[in-house]
């Protein structure tokens, strides 16, 4: 996970790769076959592209969008579109699409509710619908030493604002399993995701290197680079554990 900040602005590509694994396990739920043709939004650094590529083979496309698509290669399989979902229209006609899967960790989308009905119209009858986001996690320290929780609590804050904007808003509202629901989706299913993370183990070192690379913008008068860089330090120490972020994934099917 490599991210840099531009104007004091982190740039939220490599960030949607915590939702990768969330996203991965929904798919393998799902039958993607070759021949299928997906809509994939949110594709950031294009790892999920490149598995559901291989999923739907030569005769398959997927259609990879992001606000930033740097980091996306076209294929004679994988077409990349620039999109802002705040403002544009997503690619792709009404029933094209076998999956749309769709994951944003940076914020709430501005109109959340029209973007849904976007995919759905773009759904086939039977086709499915996978949707990732990160709630809005308060941070929890279940051990930590000496007087370090308060620490490693407030620069936990400032990562997940920065990772989920200023509101640390969820990116799909609270009700969109009634939604779905309401628009005729089928197999409607939620579900959140938390593990507990100890220092030194892979999810700390995940919350150090993020602290490393989003350093420039996580800085204010009470985070110093003194403060980041002791709660770097925690990260490697087994005496610390923590809650991780809450990761969320809502799946549902279009009827037939």
């Amino acid at each position: 996970m490599t991210t840099t900040a531009h104007n004091g602005q982190v740039h939220p590509a490599r960030l949607r790769e915590l939702l990768d694994p969330t996203i991965g396990h929904e798919l393998d739920k799902l039958d993607i076959r070759p021949g299928h043709h997906v809509l994939e939004i949110g594709a950031g650094t294009g790892a999920i592209t490149a598995r559901l590529a291989r999923l739907v083979g030569n005769y398959g496309t997927v259609s990879a969008v992001d606000n930033d698509t740097s980091c996306l290669n076209p294929t004679a399989v994988i077409n990349v579109y620039h999109r802002d979902l705040g403002r544009d229209s997503l690619p792709g006609e009404p029933n094209r699409f076998h999956l749309v899967v769709a994951r944003w960790l940076h914020g709430a989308l501005p109109h959340p509710v029209q973007v849904l009905e976007q995919m759905i119209t773009r759904l086939r009858p039977g086709g499915w619908l996978v949707l990732a986001d990160v709630t809005g996690t308060p941070p929890r320290v279940f051990r930590a030493p000496g007087d370090d929780a308060a620490l490693i609590h407030a620069v936990l804050r400032r990562v997940y604002r920065t990772i989920a904007g200023p509101d640390a808003a969820a990116t799909w509202t609270t009700d969109t399993p009634a939604l779905l629901v309401a628009k005729n989706m089928a197999q409607v299913c939620a579900h959140t995701i938390t593990e507990t993370w100890t220092g030194n183990g892979p999810g700390c070192q995940l919350l150090a290197d993020a602290v490393n690379q989003l350093r420039p913008v996580l800085l204010t008068p009470e985070i110093t680079n003194t403060a980041l860089d002791r709660f770097v330090t925690l990260m490697s120490d087994p005496g610390v554990v923590l809650g991780s972020y809450e990761s969320r994934a809502i799946h549902a099917r279009k009827a037939t």
